[in-house]
């Protein structure tokens, strides 16, 4: 078959499971060569794709970017080429490569749009095709797991603000490029697309096709400087800040005695984390976009 759907019903607070019913009969409607499978559990996007790649052309993630997380993990040493339908409350990967937040519009750029190659974030053993965060950012993840009642951008806002007051930088080791730096640190972001938490452009500069990571190091702040500052990463105007360190590598290694939390994609991976190697493979999955 040419299409292979993969769609997480609890993405977007379960608003996938709805719309998913809406892209199934575009797909009739259009008379595609398909197939749907639905996730029953965390994880189960990775094996889909990783079983679809042997029979399907294209595997599509219709979800947010968890979805897309574990679908490109999935799919990391096959064939098939990667789409997306964004039905998440981040949608920060579709984002990055301009793919259309409309249904309709994001099936026809499947259908339509071109395959190019980008680039894909390894963390250890796992893969990130968008960011991944240490520090405040993984902590502010694990706050947001238990929202309930808030939907998108308003679910990271309100999950930073109630980080703020328990949450305590760790020492960190850094090693990357040519530096080696030990401090407290607020939070790292190595990013392969420009925002996370839907929206908040933590490496504003960065690019999926250029081979490097985008680091964004924020050392240790004042809960009032947090609170000064917060807006300015919607913009990325946040790099100009005096406790902000910026830089482009291919790799990265953290060490903290203390622990550190660490999520990719805003799926958490510890939090407590000791020793952390992060690197990029270049050109390593092909993307359809407009």
């Amino acid at each position: 078959m040419n299409y292979k759907f993969v769609v997480n019903p609890t993405a977007a607070r379960g608003k996938c499971a709805r719309e998913a019913k809406h892209v199934e009969e575009l797909c009739r409607i259009k008379n595609l060569d398909y197939d749907m499978t639905f996730t029953e559990k965390p994880g189960h996007a990775i094996e889909i794709a990783r079983a679809a790649t042997k029979d399907f052309k294209s595997v599509i993630a219709v979800g947010g970017d968890g979805t897309v997380h574990e679908t490109v993990n999935g799919l990391m040493g096959g064939q098939s080429v990667f789409g997306l339908i964004p039905i998440g409350s981040g949608n920060d990967f579709a984002r990055a490569l301009h793919i259309p937040q409309k249904i309709s519009d994001a099936l026809d750029t499947i259908l339509t749009g071109k395959s190019i190659k980008i680039d894909i974030g390894k963390a250890e053993d796992r893969y990130f095709p968008n960011g991944l965060g240490v520090g405040f950012d993984a902590w502010v993840v694990e706050t947001g797991k238990k929202v309930t009642k808030l939907r998108g951008n308003a679910i990271y806002l309100y999950s930073v603000l109630k980080t703020i007051y328990n949450y305590e930088p760790p020492v960190m080791r850094l090693k990357y490029n040519d530096v080696v730096s030990e401090e407290k640190i607020f939070m790292l972001t190595a990013g392969n697309g420009i925002s996370l938490g839907g929206g908040f452009k933590l490496t504003p500069d960065a690019k999926m096709d250029d081979g490097l990571l985008d680091l964004n190091i924020i050392s240790d702040l004042t809960k009032v400087q947090i609170y000064q500052n917060l807006l300015s990463v919607y913009s990325g105007s946040h790099t100009k800040m005096p406790q902000v360190t910026t830089a482009r590598t291919t790799q990265l290694s953290i060490d903290s005695e203390q622990g550190f939390a660490v999520h990719l994609d805003g799926e958490l991976m510890s939090l407590n984390m000791k020793s952390l190697n992060i690197s990029i493979i270049p050109k390593a999955l092909d993307v359809i976009v407009p």
